[in-house]
């Protein structure tokens, strides 16, 4: 698996999130199944419904963009491992009780700690972390111990790592695909509350049903994807931002070469959608493999998908994870295309957004404020 998360960057890539530059957008959710602990059929919506990578309300609980990028993450990682939606289920419920699902270092001020213990514990604090806490030596999501066995202290703190540590020791619990929610987290946590983690079950469930249809497109090989959100509602005309997520790289000059775009980078999967009418051109892979990340090695795209839009307007969507579209499929403004990745010439997960007239490529960034989109914006990334 280790091919499938470039873990470093992608931690890095996924911290910095704001709010959605479509916060007056109602976020649209197919109707969720529920998943119950003696089921194992596929959810029907994602997470990112409206302008991926932001925050929602589950289950009558406000999650913020930071902790929607984290549940992503688990469910990603279960997918990955060929495990079902109700290991995602129990991981987060866990991850829920646990942390809320926040990454949190710890400063190492228990007093159950000696001093060289404690210093290795706060040594978290030099990871990139939404909070601190001070249980033992409690790390990470799920609140992992490294004088556990659970890892390293920088193991640990690597969310990825994290989940797969936690679906490690869940697959060995005999029966947990049957057994209760909180039964197979108590299994694998062995926590002092162990009955607390039945609470957060119909949170987990509604979770899992969103996150899982984006998590298993990026568990599958490179390519085409299924469309699991439905567009975005945007008036006939109109312009938009493609995606969620910070502007990390303007268009210019890079290194002696054009940069022919811009760089949004959010959350791993964030959804990305057509940023107007228009018809697909094509949805290939671009590269010579796009079935993982790619490299600066890497030449091409990645997975792209390229939309012309009339007058000689096209846009690019580039270093997908997957896209949902194909050649001379018709598409609104708003319809999902895709998921942001790091395939091809990438070395983090983002959208290369590119805009060209006549084939020629201008910068996005005033292009788009001419008709009223702002991709500085301090949104959703």
């Amino acid at each position: 698996m280790a091919h499938s998360y470039a873990r470093a960057w992608l931690w890095r890539a996924a911290a910095p999130c704001a709010l959605p530059v479509f916060a007056g957008l109602t976020v649209l959710l197919i109707p969720l199944a529920v998943i119950g602990a003696h089921e194992a059929s596929t959810p029907t919506a994602s997470s990112g419904c409206s302008i991926g990578g932001t925050g929602a309300t589950v289950a009558g609980i406000e999650l913020d963009a930071v902790q929607m990028g984290h549940a992503q993450t688990i469910a990603d990682v279960a997918a990955a491992r060929g495990l079902d939606a109700y290991a995602a289920t129990v991981a987060l419920a866990t991850a829920y009780q646990e942390s809320r699902i926040r990454m949190l270092a710890n400063d190492g001020s228990s007093l159950e700690l000696t001093g060289e213990q404690a210093a290795v514990t706060a040594t978290s604090l030099q990871y990139p972390h939404d909070g601190r806490g001070s249980d033992h030596d409690s790390v990470n999501t799920f609140q992992q111990r490294w004088l556990a066995g659970w890892g390293t202290v920088a193991e640990l703190m690597d969310p990825v790592y994290a989940a797969e540590a936690f679906y490690a020791r869940l697959v060995e619990v005999p029966n947990w695909q049957t057994i209760a929610l909180t039964q197979a987290a108590q299994a694998v946590q062995v926590s002092a509350a162990g009955g607390a983690y039945a609470r957060w079950a119909p949170l987990a469930q509604e979770l899992t049903a969103m996150l899982w249809p984006t998590a298993q497109a990026a568990a599958a090989p490179a390519g085409a994807a299924p469309a699991v959100c439905p567009g975005l509602p945007v008036a006939a005309g109109a312009w938009i931002r493609p995606t969620a997520g910070t502007v990390t790289s303007g268009y210019g000059s890079r290194g002696g070469t054009l940069h022919a775009g811009v760089d949004i980078a959010g959350p791993r999967n964030t959804p990305v959608y057509a940023a107007a009418d228009g018809t697909v051109l094509r949805a290939e892979c671009t590269s010579d493999y796009c079935d993982r990340d790619g490299s600066l090695s890497l030449a091409g795209y990645g997975n792209l998908v390229d939309l012309g839009h009339g007058n000689g307007v096209t846009t690019r969507y580039g270093h997908l994870s997957a896209y949902t579209v194909t050649a001379g499929q018709h598409v609104a403004a708003g319809t999902l295309v895709g998921f942001q990745g790091s395939t091809g010439n990438s070395t983090g997960v983002h959208l290369h957004f590119e805009v060209r007239q006549d084939g020629a490529p201008v910068d996005p960034v005033p292009w788009l404020a001419d008709r009223g989109v702002d991709l500085r914006a301090l949104d959703a990334g």
